[in-house]
């Protein structure tokens, strides 16, 4: 449901890894993005960007970025906030099914997660689908460990409405070579806990992350793909997954 507040304020409620929340937006240039998620129930949290805030950080983005543009990134992030004591998360990676579950690529920002994924479809397109490009939301219920999308697909704006149970994670990294390994937790927590798209505005949400990875951890395998970005990392991952996951 969209409601105008005024001349220059929009609401609109969404439901993100199934709680509805109310987004309150000055711009309208992301409205369409997120009407694929609007519902019409009673919103649990309402998430807001004041125009003030939205002109402090306009200088920490890239230069070309636009007041729009940085209100819509840190719906995201106050979102999150408020997820979180619903035990979801939006984190940042590409989220994709594929036999069934649904798998995590994550890395820092132009470390090649999208060039990956484009790797896998060509390759393997008939068995994969996407379900976030970007920043999918992680819901941790008593049955485990779900992925869902979000209206942050990423500047490829790649996304679906599907969800799937999390099989697992691939924590990339660039190289001269190909080479994939899985990681022991330790290893780890501090690569994945800067993947929390949260604003770290307050301890208890701190501790609130802190205890979704420990979950997060506990529940699916992680591994590290060093690769080069080609078609033979794509194999490379997938072989490896099938090989230790199903016994192929």
């Amino acid at each position: 449901m969209i409601s105008p507040l005024c001349f220059s304020i929009m609401e609109i409620s969404v439901r993100l890894g199934g709680v509805p929340l109310l987004l309150s937006c000055a711009h309208n240039e992301y409205m369409l993005t997120y009407m694929p998620f609007a519902c019409c129930d009673m919103p649990l949290a309402s998430v807001g960007v004041s125009a003030a805030e939205v002109e402090r950080l306009l200088p920490l983005y890239e230069e070309d970025s636009t007041a729009p543009y940085v209100e819509h990134m840190e719906l995201c992030t106050r979102a999150c906030d408020a997820l979180l004591p619903f035990e979801r998360a939006i984190f940042h990676g590409v989220a994709f099914i594929w036999r069934g579950q649904a798998w995590l690529l994550t890395a820092l920002s132009g470390t090649g997660k999208t060039t990956h994924y484009i790797q896998w479809k060509r390759q393997y397109g008939g068995e994969i689908s996407i379900i976030n490009g970007d920043k999918p939301v992680l819901d941790f219920s008593e049955e485990g460990i779900s992925v869902h999308p979000s209206p942050w697909r990423g500047k490829e704006n790649m996304g679906s409405m599907r969800s799937a149970p999390l099989g697992g994670i691939i924590m990339l990294k660039q190289g001269q070579g190909n080479a994939m390994r899985r990681v022991e937790p330790q290893e780890a927590v501090a690569e994945l806990f800067m993947q929390f798209l949260f604003t770290r505005s307050t301890p208890l949400d701190v501790r609130r992350v802190c205890a979704l990875e420990e979950r997060l951890l506990q529940s699916v395998p992680v591994w590290q793909l060093v690769n080069r970005g080609d078609e033979a990392s794509a194999r490379l991952c997938r072989d490896t997954l099938a090989k230790e996951m199903y016994n192929a």
